[in-house]
């Protein structure tokens, strides 16, 4: 964060939603981003899920979580 910003509860709801669709993208759906967009926000219907999970996954601090869960990942398996 820069100097001066805050975290609204707006920003907060929204890196909660990305951590829990990238939890089920690489977990149970096994990347299937609409099924994993659609869990989190169950009302979505088909169309806006599938382009809204494709702009979350080209969000640059969506892509820097997701290479730390998948580090993680990596490293329990490795043990």
């Amino acid at each position: 964060m820069r100097n001066g910003q805050h975290l609204t509860i707006g920003i907060w709801r929204g890196m909660c939603n990305a951590s829990q669709f990238l939890d089920f993208y690489l977990g149970e759906f096994k990347g299937n981003g609409v099924q994993s967009y659609r869990r989190v926000f169950p009302r979505a219907k088909y169309q806006s899920a599938k382009s809204a999970a494709s702009r979350m996954l080209k969000k640059p601090s969506v892509v820097q979580v997701m290479k730390h869960k998948l580090e993680k990942m990596e490293d329990v398996e490795g043990c």
